[in-house]
């Protein structure tokens, strides 16, 4: 264990195993990540006093011991199963937008890559079904020091998970809740549990494809899209686009602010999506401001992307950071 008091920050999210095929056409098999850990490292950028509860095979208890005492990151909250479903899952990447997920063999054989022995066996179909592995949490799963946090990220997780989280964890006391939405519910059919779901959210941060998927038919401006989710009862709405710039909607003020692509080379876009919001859960925390919030969320994503692995920028120097932070800040400009 991290050897905490206390915690300033809960994350709930995923561990996978990934195979990774990056954009320098390099093989990366076996890396442990999975939102939980990609989420934790973006947020170790800026703090400390961290603490993740999920799910997880009994074969990574070992690693993530190791990751515990390496960052400091409290892991105590994984609970570890024998019986789980698989949970590989294979990236090959052909752009930074574009993604290849199914037929691996095909896909190591044309960049004349060895076909990973771990991935033996795999079904990209199973496999890929979004939000389903560890979504099952009961409140005995929580500590009283992980809910006294105050600060809370939910990776994402199918429709009923995040309703019981939210639900369990505001009456728990957490104060500050960010949630990262799914392509599970992310859909025209299923907006009519969008109220119960915004209610007392300090943030919701979603790709602009699930955005205008809920939205169907109901409307095509994004704007109008997230102000319409704000008046639910969300502080704050976080739209990305595929190459990572950003809309901010503040819904007490009305406000909208947008961030380009935060510009750098791109290696590994895994985890950028995660470790974005728990920079922006950093963020939240320490300055109460959405918009800087979300130049700390920029930071973490653009670090991450540099190279593979969810903890590759805690690499980075702090005074290298502390620029990133410095210019992405002048980056958001208010529309």
């Amino acid at each position: 264990m991290a050897g905490y008091q206390f915690f300033d920050y809960l994350i709930i999210g995923e561990v996978r195993t990934e195979f990774i095929i990056d954009l320098a056409n390099r093989s990366r098999p076996d890396v442990l990540g999975g939102s939980a850990l990609y989420a934790a490292g973006g947020l170790r950028c800026w703090s400390d006093r961290i603490a993740v509860c999920g799910h997880s095979a009994a074969i990574h208890q070992s690693e993530i011991a190791k990751i515990e005492q390496k960052y400091l990151i409290d892991l105590s909250g994984i609970q570890f199963h024998n019986l789980i479903q698989d949970d590989r899952y294979f990236l090959g990447y052909i752009t930074p937008q574009e993604l290849f997920l199914e037929n691996p063999v095909a896909f190591y054989a044309s960049r004349g890559l060895p076909f990973p022995r771990g991935l033996i066996g795999y079904d990209p179909i199973e496999n890929h079904q979004p939000g389903m592995m560890g979504s099952k949490f009961l409140p005995e799963d929580f500590s009283n020091r992980c809910l006294e946090a105050g600060s809370c990220l939910i990776c994402p997780f199918d429709l009923m998970t995040h309703l019981q989280l939210t639900s369990f964890l505001l009456q728990s006391g957490i104060k500050r809740l960010v949630i990262q939405s799914s392509a599970n519910y992310m859909k025209m059919d299923e907006f009519e549990n969008m109220p119960v779901l915004m209610k007392d959210l300090g943030g919701f941060i979603t790709p602009s494809s699930q955005l205008r998927s809920l939205f169907r038919n109901r409307s095509k401006d994004l704007w109008e899209m997230a102000a319409t989710l704000g008046s639910l009862g969300c502080a704050a709405i976080l739209v990305y686009d595929e190459r990572f710039g950003v809309n901010l909607y503040e819904t007490s003020t009305g406000k909208r602010y947008q961030m380009p692509p935060y510009p750098g080379d791109i290696s590994d876009p895994t985890g950028m999506p995660e470790a974005f919001c728990g920079g922006f859960l950093a963020g939240l925390k320490l300055s109460q401001d959405p918009r800087e919030a979300l130049a700390y969320g920029a930071v973490s994503a653009s670090l991450t992307s540099e190279g593979s692995g969810p903890f590759y920028c805690l690499e980075s120097l702090p005074s290298l950071v502390q620029s990133r932070l410095n210019f992405a800040r002048d980056m958001i400009k208010a529309v």
